[in-house]
């Protein structure tokens, strides 16, 4: 079972991080990414996630890291 986890987990980091990188670079609007977060939900409510806008949460958090990072 700890094997499907990791699964889900690389999964659901690999949605975020993917749907992160489209806003920054502009591939994406918001409601792209609402709607690839509300395709995937089944996959993000396994890692904790409520709902699409919990995820979008995360997202900004990420989008936010990722500006600072290459903004240093």
């Amino acid at each position: 079972m700890g094997a499907v986890k990791n699964m889900y987990m690389d999964d659901a980091e690999s949605i975020l991080s993917v749907t992160a990188n489209k806003l920054m670079d502009g591939e994406f609007s918001e409601d792209d990414a609402l709607k690839v977060l509300e395709k995937n939900l089944e996959i993000l409510t396994l890692i904790g996630l409520e709902d699409k806008y919990d995820a979008l949460a995360v997202i900004y958090e990420m989008t936010d890291q990722l500006f600072k990072d290459i903004n240093a």
